[in-house]
């Protein structure tokens, strides 16, 4: 493995609540990054609703690598390598589609929905005792599948995603599975890139509560009745954070009381009796009068489901693909329940993209001055400071031992702790060096 430069022996400090900028900015930690985390960690690839015939297939990245990920002729989920064995040329060039086989444009070697070579259209030429069947697409050593996502994986040996997942799926899985048919993806996800490290979003949906009301007070002055109606500016008392020592995390936000009545009711009422029979008790709980919950599965991938309107939630995945020290790829899909009304999707589809879409009233937000940030922090002067996670220290050693629930759950909801913790999580598997 080639080991890149990097700045500082100590990257992250725990104990004195900050992190290096060079986290943030240095191409060397990107570099090593890859190799250490991406290369072996579980990582997101799709839905299973993106590619639910054979022959559909998206083209997505996994970890350092683009791959195909695809349904055969049987239905059974394949990933390989989008890399022809002759030449290396990428063998399949659109994000998304449907094929009998999939035809290197370069010198047209030919392989089937597996990966498998076909042929290499000049296979007269070949050595009589070649092995066609050591010539196929590589294939992705782990393929699971959990609650409708689809997760890769290039170590072999890598613990079940649902073991990787763990306790944290407790308050994961009523945001991908409350329902009997499961979720579904509405729509070919939004894809744009960044001027910001990777880890920026993952921070920020894993519990960056204290900048709301700054960052987004755009969109919350441009209709401040309906802000305050349905409870954007006042969280209750019994918001939290939750953190697993894997490094997944979320918070949760619940409306505070005295609101009208209308704004309790988050889900429309026949989903909302799906949802009764299909989670337990205290998943349910959690659902009530929750005004949204934001988190992050270890490394790179979120989720959202946020109010889009009157009875009506939108569930987003959000992934952080990393281009560079100072760059990222985001795509972001949102969701419904299969069950529900065409128009419930149709409405939850279009504002779903409308706050946290390319272009999204939220996220235009964010990603503006995710790259301020970045190209502010990204010389040798400011990289002497570290960042400040200090709000996290009177809470990190006190975890609200009352709550019921699994993993370590943090009060109050708007303090930095869940973003502390995933530091802490990618510190240990870097292992960084002088």
């Amino acid at each position: 493995m080639t080991v890149y430069p990097v700045a500082g022996s100590k990257w992250v400090d725990v104990q004195k609540g900050e992190v290096s900028r060079d986290v943030f900015v240095d191409d060397g930690i990107y570099h090593t990054e890859l190799e250490k985390i991406f290369n072996k960690t579980w990582g997101f690839l799709a839905h299973e609703t993106e590619i639910p015939a054979p022959g559909d297939y998206v083209v997505r990245k996994l970890g350092i690598a683009e791959v195909v990920v695809a349904r055969d002729r049987q239905g059974k989920l394949q990933a390989f390598l989008n890399s022809c064995r002759h030449r290396g040329a990428q063998v399949c060039r659109a994000d998304s589609g449907n094929a009998r086989n999939f035809v290197c444009p370069y010198h047209g070697w030919t392989y089937d929905q597996t990966g498998a070579l076909l042929t290499t259209t000049f296979d007269k030429h070949l050595p009589k005792d070649v092995d066609m069947s050591a010539l196929g697409l590589p294939k992705v050593p782990r393929l699971e599948v959990y609650k409708g996502l689809i997760f890769g994986a290039w170590d072999a040996d890598i613990v079940p995603v649902a073991s990787y997942i763990g306790d944290f799926a407790w308050y994961l899985d009523p945001f991908l599975s409350r329902s009997p048919g499961g979720m579904e993806v509405l729509a070919p996800p939004h894809r744009w890139r960044a001027k910001c490290n990777w880890k920026v979003g993952a921070l920020n949906f894993v519990g960056d509560a204290q900048h709301i009301l700054t960052t987004h007070v755009g969109p919350l002055t441009l209709d401040p009745v309906r802000a305050a109606r349905s409870g954007f500016a006042t969280a209750a008392e019994n918001s939290f954070q939750v953190v697993d020592e894997r490094g997944h995390g979320c918070t949760l936000t619940y409306l505070a009381p005295g609101l009208p009545e209308e704004a309790y009711q988050t889900h429309p009422k026949d989903l909302d009796q799906i949802y009764r029979e299909t989670l337990q008790p205290g998943q349910m709980e959690m659902l009530n009068r929750l005004r949204v919950i934001v988190g992050t599965i270890f490394p790179n991938l979120s989720f959202i489901e946020t109010q889009v309107g009157p009875a009506e939630k939108a569930v987003i995945m959000r992934q952080w693909q990393p281009v560079s020290g100072t760059e990222m790829e985001i795509r972001s899909w949102i969701l419904a329940e299969r069950e529900a009304t065409p128009e419930y999707k149709s409405n939850v589809l279009r504002k779903g993209f409308h706050n946290f879409g390319a272009a999204g009233v939220f996220e235009q937000d964010d990603v503006e001055l995710w790259a301020s940030a970045t190209l502010a922090s990204d010389n040798t002067i400011a990289r002497q400071f570290p960042y400040s996670f200090h709000t996290a220290l009177p809470y990190l050693n006190n975890p609200d031992e009352a709550h019921q629930g699994p993993c370590k759950v943090f009060r109050p909801a708007d303090t930095e702790v869940a973003q502390l913790e995933f530091m802490r999580r990618w510190g240990q598997l870097m292992e960084p060096i002088a």
